[in-house]
């Protein structure tokens, strides 16, 4: 073990902390952050699937046993539906994915990170927007938006963009999926929840490609990161806890917009 490597613990600790306490996948911290340390293209990706499959999991774990605790769907009925949402999302965003890896090419790596910029500003605007609408309707009492069948539709088609930007990025589906449902008026807890859960299961596919077909995992980095991301997972429910949804969501607003720039 090269122990030169220690400081890639500490970014996957709050790597997986950011991920998992707001529904976004890892990669808005570890891809800017593995382009400034020199880490190839090939590289970035693989590795942010692979330390996304510790973090994203004990995140998704977490958010499962908070969803089960007694009395919650009781007070807060929206959260019945947490399981079938999790399950609408995964199985279009885990086509997205496969799709994304095999069928349609994002382009040059020089695209990718365009691409990767374009669409973590326009994440961080849509948290924005989403903060003011927190703070706009945080003392309304105003049920959740009824599920119809077009509804499931829109579920399935962000599935589907979703997982396809998390095959090329190794972002994409939770930030759409956490921004889509605190629009809809869903608790924000729970909206975190389902997108942490869905990025597990995109990640957890996606990384099989980097397995079996195309070995690019950096394995020394993760043998830092991975343990970290597993631990950012498990605690970031409680990290949650310690801020106001707005405050999190600025400052994770801001972040992206300066990881975007630098990258």
């Amino acid at each position: 073990m090269d122990l030169s490597y220690w400081y890639f613990f500490i970014l996957a600790l709050f790597g997986a902390v950011v991920a998992s306490a707001t529904g976004a996948g890892g990669g808005v911290v570890f891809v800017p952050a593995f382009n400034m340390l020199g880490l190839s293209p090939q590289s970035i990706i693989a590795t942010s699937f692979a330390i996304q499959c510790f973090g994203m999991s004990a995140g998704a774990f977490a958010w499962f046993n908070y969803a089960k605790q007694p009395g919650l769907a009781t007070e807060v009925p929206a959260w019945q539906s947490y399981s079938r949402f999790i399950l609408w999302f995964s199985v279009p965003a885990v086509i997205g994915v496969v799709a994304g890896q095999t069928i349609i090419d994002p382009g040059s790596p020089q695209d990718v990170k365009a691409l990767f910029k374009v669409f973590s500003m326009a994440f961080a605007v849509a948290i924005l927007v989403t903060t003011a609408y927190i703070v706009k309707f945080q003392n309304r009492a105003l049920d959740p938006v009824a599920i119809s069948p077009l509804i499931k539709v829109l579920f399935v088609v962000v599935g589907l963009i979703g997982g396809t930007i998390t095959a090329w990025l190794s972002i994409g589906v939770g930030e759409l999926i956490a921004v889509l449902l605190i629009l809809m008026r869903y608790p924000v807890r729970m909206a975190v929840g389902v997108a942490a859960s869905v990025s597990a299961v995109s990640v957890l596919v996606g990384v099989q490609k980097y397995l079996w077909f195309e070995p690019t995992i950096d394995t020394s980095v993760l043998l830092f990161a991975g343990p970290a991301a597993a631990i950012g997972g498990t605690i970031a429910k409680r990290v949650v806890a310690w801020f106001s949804p707005v405050q999190l969501k600025l400052f994770i607003a801001s972040w992206i917009l300066i990881s975007a720039f630098a990258m």
